[in-house]
C-alpha cells in the first residue's frame, strides 16, 4: 500500500539542507585531476538538465557522474528519488545507503531509505531507518513527515508496539479530513491486529472500517464521537478482541468508571489470556477506592503476564494503598527490572485477520486431486488451453475446472484467476468467486472493477457491510468496467447506502441512471427510497410501499435533472393521495427552496414538522431558508432545535453557526462551526464560514489557516461538479447530486485490461 506525498523527492527544503553540508565543491573534495574534473562537472549538468527536462536518460547520466565522483551528495540525493518515484525501490536502496553513509545526519534520506526497504518487504531495516530518519528529523518537510510517519507506524502495528503506532499515525495528520488510511491503521493499532494494512483478509474490511470510525475519533481527542461509536459497533462485533478493552478506556477517559469495568470484565471472557484488561480493572477499582478488588484484578494480570512491568507497576500500586509498602517496594523494583515494556503481538490475531488463512478453496483442493489423476493436467498449456477453449464456447463448467487446476500449477497467473473469478461470479457461485477476488486484489490491490466485484457477490451472500465497503472502493478506485457493469455496482452500491440511511449518497450514486430518458424500474424504485427516507432493500418493502417508491422515484429523477415543470405536478399529486407519507413534504420544500420560492417552502418544511418531529433535516432547510431571507433570529430557533435533536450532526451544528454569526455572536459561531468541522473536516462551506468566525473574534491566523483549507476543498469540489455535472435541487439545505443504472448481469462483468 502507498501512502506518500506527491513526488516527496522533490523537496526543495531537504535538497537546501544537504547542500548545506557541502562546506568545498566536489571537486575539492576528491582531488580530481583537470580532466577528470572536467568530465566530472560535464556529466553533472548534463545529468541536471535531463533530469529537469524529465527526460528518461536521467538516471543513466547521474549513474556516469556519480561513477567519476562518488561523494557527490546531491548526486545520490537525484538518483535514489527519480528511482523511488519509478518505483525502482530495490534499485534506489543502494543510492540512499551511499547517501547516508555520506551525511550520516540527514534524517529525509534515512526516511527514503526506509520507505524504499519497505517496499522491498525489508521490514526489520525499514523500521530501523524510519525511526532514524524521524528521530533526525526532516528539514521543515511536511508531507514526507507524513509519509514516513505512517509507514513507520505500520511497522510499529506489525511489531505489536501499538500505543507508540497510534501516537506516529496522528502526527500523520494534517488540517484536513482523516485519510481513510490512517483510520484503517487506528484501527489496527486499537484492535491489537499485528499485520499490515495488506496483509488483512478483506472479509475484515467491514470490522476494520467501522473500528477505524471510533479510533480516529480516540486519536482526535473527540470523546463524545467516539462514545457514540462504540455501542453500534458492539451490537455488530460482540466477541471481536480488544474492541470491549478500548470502549472501556473511552468510558474511563470520560470519567464513566463502572460502565469502563463492565466493558472491561466482557474483555476478560474475550482475551482470556491477555493481562490488559485485568490492568485496566485494577486501575479502575483502585480509582473508585476499592484496593482489596484492585490487587486481586492485579494479581490475574501478573499471573498472565509475568513479564510485564505495567503488570507489576499495578500490582505495586495496589499493594500500596492497601499499606504493604515491602511488597509494594519488591514490586515496584521489579517493574523497572522489567522496562520498557516488551512488545507481544497475539498470534491469535494474525490469524485472525490473515488473507492468507484459508486461502486455498474447496475447490481447488479437488482440482489438484483431479490433476494428480490426468497426466495431461500436469501440463499448464494444456490447461490454459483447455480453459480458453471451454469459456469461448459458453461451457463454463469445465472452463472453471480447467483454470483451476492450471491455477494449482501456476498461482501467479493473473489473466487466468481474473477469468476463472469471473466465470464463478457469472456462473452464481459467489464464495468461490470471493475467494479468487481475494487472491487477485492481493497482487492489484489498485485494481477497482475487482473490487466491485467482490463487492457484488458479498451482496449476494448477504455480507451487506463487507459489500457496502468494497463496492465504494470499486467506485473510487474507478469501476473501468462496460456501461452495463458499471451501473450495476452503482445500483447495489446505493441500495446498500439506502440500507444504512445514507440517502443523499444513494441519490448521487444513482444520478447517471436517470440521464439516458427511460429509467429502469429498479433504479426508480431505489431513488424513491432514497427520497422518502427508507432504510431498507427494495425486496424487504411492504409491497403496498412498491408503487409509492416508484412513483417517489420518478419525482426524484425529474428533480435531479431539473425538470421541475414536471416534478412539482406530480409531487402534489402524491402528496393529495399520501398526505402523511414521512420525507415528501420534505422533498417538496427543498426542491422550492431551490427556485427561491422560500414562502411554499416554508409551508412544506412545517408540514413535515408534524409529519416528522423526531427528524433534525426539516429544522435545517428551515434555518437555511430563513438565513437566506436574512431572518438570523427565526433561524437561530430552528438550528438550536436541530441540535437539539442530532447532537452529532455536523449540519445542525453548522446552521447553528451560521446564524449566531449573523447575530454576531461571535464566540457562540466559533464553538459551533469548530464542533461541524470536527465532525465534517472535508466541507468547504463549514471552513469558509469558521474563517469569517475567527476573523470576527480576532483570531487572524487562524482565520488565514481555515481559508487556506477552504481553497484546497473548494477547488476539489468545483473538479468533481464539472466532472458530474452541476444539480440544482437540494435533497437537504445542501445541493446534492446524483449517479447510474442497473442491467442483467452475464451483460454486465467488467473486463480485465
Amino acid at each position: 500500500m502507498h501512502f506518500r506525498s506527491t513526488n516527496p523527492s522533490l523537496s526543495r527544503s531537504f535538497l537546501t539542507m544537504i547542500l548545506a553540508f557541502l562546506t568545498i565543491s566536489a571537486l575539492g573534495q576528491n582531488n580530481f585531476a583537470p580532466q577528470s574534473a572536467s568530465d566530472f562537472e560535464a556529466a553533472a549538468k548534463s545529468a541536471t538538465s535531463a533530469r529537469e527536462a524529465g527526460r528518461a536518460e536521467a538516471i543513466q547520466d547521474y549513474v556516469r557522474a556519480l561513477e567519476l565522483n562518488p561523494r557527490w551528495e546531491e548526486g545520490w540525493w537525484y538518483l535514489g528519488t527519480m528511482f523511488y518515484d519509478t518505483d525502482r525501490y530495490s534499485e534506489a536502496i543502494p543510492a540512499f545507503q551511499k547517501l547516508v553513509e555520506l551525511v550520516p545526519t540527514a534524517g529525509p534520506a534515512w526516511e527514503f531509505l526506509g520507505l524504499c526497504e519497505f517496499e522491498t518487504k525489508d521490514y526489520a531495516n525499514a523500521l530501523e531507518h524510519l525511526k532514524k530518519g524521524r528521530a533526525l528529523g526532516d528539514a521543515d518537510d511536511p508531507d514526507t513527515a507524513r509519509v514516513a510517519n505512517y509507514h513507520l507506524a505500520l511497522l510499529l502495528i506489525r511489531t505489536g508496539a501499538f500505543d507508540e503506532a497510534s501516537a506516529q499515525l496522528s502526527a500523520a495528520v494534517g488540517h484536513s479530513e482523516m485519510p481513510a488510511q490512517i483510520k484503517n491503521a487506528l484501527a489496527l493499532s486499537m484492535l491489537r491486529v499485528p499485520l499490515l494494512p495488506k496483509e488483512i483478509d478483506p472479509s475484515q474490511d467491514a470490522l476494520i472500517a467501522a473500528a477505524g470510525e471510533a479510533a480516529a475519533a480516540i486519536a482526535e481527542n473527540n470523546s463524545a464521537k467516539a462514545l457514540a461509536a462504540f455501542p453500534s459497533l458492539l451490537k455488530d462485533y460482540p466477541a471481536i478482541p480488544y474492541l470491549h478493552y478500548a470502549y472501556g478506556k473511552a468510558l474511563a477517559s470520560a470519567g464513566r468508571d463502572e460502565e469502563a469495568l463492565k466493558q472491561q470484565r466482557e474483555e476478560t471472557n474475550i482475551s482470556p489470556n491477555s493481562s490488559s484488561p485485568w490492568i485496566e480493572i485494577s486501575q479502575l477499582e483502585l480509582h473508585l477506592q476499592r484496593p482489596q478488588e484492585a490487587m486481586h484484578a492485579a494479581e490475574e494480570a501478573v499471573q498472565r503476564a509475568p513479564e510485564s512491568a505495567a503488570a507489576h507497576k499495578t500490582l505495586a500500586d495496589t499493594l500500596q494503598a492497601l499499606g504493604k509498602k515491602e511488597k509494594a517496594a519488591t514490586e515496584l523494583a521489579l517493574a523497572e527490572k522489567l522496562a520498557p515494556e516488551k512488545n507481544q503481538p497475539e498470534e491469535r490475531l494474525a490469524q485472525l485477520y490473515s488473507n492468507h488463512a484459508g486461502a486455498s478453496s474447496h475447490a481447488n483442493i479437488q482440482a489438484a486431486e483431479r490433476s494428480a489423476s490426468d497426466p495431461a493436467s500436469s501440463n499448464f498449456s494444456v490447461l490454459s488451453s483447455r480453459a480458453a477453449t471451454a469459456q469461448a464456447a459458453g461451457n463454463s463448467d469445465q472452463a472453471i475446472q480447467n483454470y483451476q487446476r492450471a491455477l494449482q500449477l501456476r498461482p501467479e497467473w493473473d489473466d487466468g484467476r481474473w477469468s476463472l473469478a469471473m466465470l464463478l461470479y457469472s456462473a452464481g457461485h459467489y464464495p468461490e468467486a470471493i475467494i479468487e477476488l481475494k487472491l487477485w486484489v492481493e497482487r492489484h490491490p489498485n485494481f477497482g472493477p475487482a473490487w466491485a466485484v467482490m463487492g457484488l457477490c458479498e451482496f449476494e451472500t448477504k455480507d451487506y457491510k463487507n459489500a457496502l465497503v468494497h463496492l465504494q472502493r470499486g467506485e473510487q478506485l474507478g469501476l473501468g468496467g462496460n456501461p452495463q457493469a458499471d451501473g450495476l455496482a452503482r445500483y447495489h452500491l446505493a441500495m446498500l447506502e439506502n440500507q444504512i440511511g445514507q440517502f443523499d449518497s444513494a441519490m448521487e450514486t444513482l444520478i447517471p441512471g436517470t440521464r439516458s430518458g427511460k429509467i429502469a424500474k429498479e433504479i426508480q424504485i431505489a431513488l424513491g427510497m432514497a427520497l422518502l427516507h427508507m432504510p431498507a432493500l427494495p425486496d424487504q418493502l411492504d409491497p403496498s410501499q412498491t408503487a409509492l417508491a416508484e412513483s417517489a422515484g420518478e419525482i426524484a429523477a425529474l428533480l435531479q435533472n431539473s425538470k421541475y415543470d414536471q416534478a412539482f405536478p406530480k409531487l402534489q399529486a402524491l402528496l393529495q393521495q399520501h398526505p402523511s407519507v414521512p420525507f415528501l413534504h420534505y422533498a417538496y420544500g427543498t426542491a422550492l427552496s431551490a427556485l427561491s420560492q422560500f414562502d411554499d417552502a416554508e409551508t412544506q418544511l412545517r408540514a413535515e414538522l408534524q409529519i416528522s418531529p423526531r427528524s433534525e433535516l426539516p429544522y435545517i432547510s428551515l434555518a437555511s431558508l430563513q438565513l437566506k431571507q436574512y431572518r438570523a433570529t427565526e433561524a437561530l430557533a430552528s438550528a438550536e432545535q436541530a441540535v437539539q435533536l442530532a447532537p452529532d450532526s455536523a449540519e445542525s451544528h453548522y446552521v447553528l453557526g451560521r446564524a449566531n454569526l449573523e447575530l454576531n455572536h461571535n464566540e457562540q459561531a466559533v464553538h459551533e462551526l469548530e464542533l461541524a468541522s470536527n465532525l465534517a473536516p472535508g466541507s468547504p462551506e463549514v471552513h469558509f464560514n469558521l474563517a469569517k468566525a475567527y476573523a470576527k473574534v480576532r483570531q487572524p491566523e487562524k482565520a488565514e489557516q481555515e481559508r487556506a483549507i477552504f481553497a484546497r476543498l473548494n477547488s476539489a469540489a468545483e473538479q468533481r461538479r464539472s466532472h458530474s455535472g452541476n444539480q440544482a435541487y437540494a435533497g437537504s439545505h445542501d445541493a446534492v447530486e446524483l449517479t447510474p443504472a442497473r442491467s442483467e448481469k452475464e451483460n454486465a462483468v467488467p473486463q480485465h485490461p
